[in-house]
């Protein structure tokens, strides 16, 4: 019989044993960063969330224009739960029309965590460029423009005088928040005849004020000119056409032409007559490259003067036009490529071609396209291997040559790489079999492996590894101390797995009935208590007795043993063991008093 007040002993000992095991020591907090929710020329509103993990938490957004930061958002509270946070802070001070990074930071008593690094760029200042004035009489001309809003309210308006001080401003004119350029003319009058008269574009908005280039014009009888589509183009060929009004005074015209708004060649010139009227002017060209964007103007002359007109643009026929879309559909074994080809006047056949990197390598079976106008293509493609990115282009080919569309990215669904553990709990300095397998499937893929002990507050690299023929790979590991591993390949990110680690307890009979223990792990246990056990035959563990352990982490027990036979171990609890351990056990010794 076990007497009462050593049952009661027992009976606290259990309770101290459970109640140490529920302790949990608390991490430290996961930063998360989110895209940007709205954006000014000098604020910018950013996302986030932030998981304290059990521990009283503060957080704030880095900042600046690299990834240094360099500002930073004032610290609030996250409270001190274990669920995630939403955050979304303003960040303020920054300039119009620059990128920045940012991250969102966590921190407790338990650790740092960062975010990823983030990138926005601020609204910036409308973009103006100043045309040619145009409709030019001795009193009166028409100023040009064009102006890109950047996306934010913006009223436009013309500067002009006879120097670059101007000195008087057309009404000003709305332009909208568009995100395209917007033409923009205004008529002016009471101009003196035979000056020369300086003119720019304004633009304005909360982003800023823009100016473009000063453009001068004579105010005099010269020919007022309008350039006009081309038409009749092929791929060699265009007919080039305009408005002239001569004004009353004898008036030829010719075409610039060429790849660029410095053109670099002009047609024959043609006899336009005096009359007061505009005439369309009409000049066909040959000599021209297939598949080519060219900028055309026309030029009038007279005795006042010359005028040139707008600067536009037509492209001549040729290869097809081909663009890719975005892959649809994607699994982790198919997808969709998504494209479109424009024959432009030609019989064309289009592929797509696919691959792991822009070599390629694959392609889908050869479409026929009429010779009609643009039209969506697509083909559904198999084979593929899962977490893995997939490069594709479309190709358009017809007698007038071959096209390719810029090169196109998507990634195929599951993961990139996996890692697993042989098992989750092991004792200190005994071996564990990390494994996993790379979406490729191939032999010789390089897998680096981290660690992040217990206490830590970063992973650091542990070793590189090669796959084999099977795409997966293999390492031993003996962590002394509670730990959790990643892997990372090809720059993908496994999850993670965590080892549970036990102190290494020995149990050793010495002469006399005295035991002998020691406990290894990471770390000294110098001055921490452990106990030795007697197994009961209801399978309890009662505690008979304890011991400090010394500097060398050991300990020997002189217990009182009843006669008989004894199953004894020792074992240290997880808050004896401390932070990264459980409860560690010695083997059993079995041992008989006479």
């Amino acid at each position: 019989m076990t007497s009462r007040p050593l049952r009661a002993l027992a009976a606290g000992v259990l309770v101290a044993l459970v109640g140490a095991g529920g302790a949990a020591a608390a991490s430290a907090p996961t930063a998360t960063t989110g895209p940007v929710t709205a954006i000014g020329p000098t604020t910018a509103t950013v996302s986030g969330s932030v998981n304290p993990n059990g521990a009283a938490t503060t957080w704030y957004v880095e900042y600046g224009t690299t990834t240094g930061y360099g500002s930073k958002t004032s610290a609030t509270s996250a409270g001190s739960g274990t669920s995630s946070v939403s955050v979304s802070p303003m960040l303020t001070g920054l300039t119009a029309g620059t990128s920045y990074h940012y991250r969102v930071v966590a921190t407790s008593t338990a650790g740092t965590g960062h975010g990823a690094d983030g990138l926005l760029t601020t609204s910036a200042a409308p973009q103006v460029v100043t045309g040619s004035a145009s409709s030019v009489t001795t009193a009166s001309a028409t100023l040009n423009g064009t102006a890109n809003p950047s996306s934010r309210a913006t009223s436009l308006h013309f500067e002009y005088g006879t120097s670059t001080s101007y000195g008087t401003s057309t009404a000003a004119k709305d332009a909208g928040s568009g995100t395209s350029p917007v033409a923009v003319a205004a008529p002016i009058t009471g101009l003196t005849s035979g000056r020369t008269y300086h003119f720019r574009l304004v633009a304005t908005s909360d982003a800023g004020t823009s100016r473009g280039s000063d453009q001068t014009f004579v105010a005099s009888g010269a020919a007022s000119v309008t350039t006009k589509p081309a038409s009749s183009v092929k791929d060699t060929s265009a007919t080039l056409n305009a408005s002239v009004n001569p004004n009353g005074q004898a008036t030829t015209a010719y075409f610039d032409y060429g790849t660029t708004t410095s053109y670099g060649f002009k047609t024959a010139a043609k006899n336009i007559g005096s009359g007061g009227n505009a005439t369309n002017v009409a000049i066909a060209q040959t000599g021209l490259t297939p598949g080519v964007v060219y900028h055309v103007r026309v030029v009038a002359s007279n005795a006042a003067g010359t005028n040139l007109g707008g600067d536009l643009t037509f492209t001549t026929t040729g290869p097809a036009v081909v663009h890719s879309g975005p892959a649809s559909g994607v699994s982790s074994n198919g997808a969709t490529l998504n494209g479109s080809v424009d024959p432009n006047g030609h019989s064309t056949q289009w592929y797509f071609q696919y691959g792991r990197t822009t070599n390629y390598g694959a392609v889908t079976p050869a479409r026929s396209a009429s010779s009609g106008g643009a039209r969506s293509v697509s083909e559904t493609i198999g084979g593929l291997t899962a977490g893995t990115t997939y490069h594709f282009r479309l190709v358009g080919t017809s007698s007038a040559g071959s096209s390719y569309s810029p090169d196109a990215v998507f990634t195929t669904t599951g993961p990139a790489v996996t890692v697993a553990t042989s098992t989750g709990t092991v004792i200190a300095r005994h071996v564990v079999t990390l494994s996993g397998r790379v979406a490729s499937g191939a032999a010789n893929e390089r897998v680096a492996l981290f660690a992040q002990r217990y206490g830590s507050g970063s992973f650091t690299a542990v070793a590189t590894v090669l796959t084999d023929s099977g795409g997966t790979w293999r390492l031993v590991v003996r962590p002394a101390v509670g730990t959790t591993y990643k892997v990372i390949w090809n720059g993908s990110t496994s999850s993670t797995v965590t080892i549970a680690v036990r102190p290494a307890v020995t149990l050793r009979a010495l002469p006399r009935l005295r035991f002998a223990t020691t406990v290894a792990g990471a770390h000294s246990f110098a001055g921490r208590t452990v106990q030795l056990q007697r197994h009961l035959l209801d399978g309890r563990w009662l505690t008979i007795a304890r011991a400090r352990l010394d500097s060398h982490s050991a300990a020997v027990f002189r217990p009182k043993l009843k006669l008989g036979r004894s199953t004894l171990r020792v074992a240290i609890s997880v808050n004896q063991a401390g932070g990264g351990y459980l409860a560690g056990f010695s083997t059993w010794v079995t041992i008989r008093r006479r």
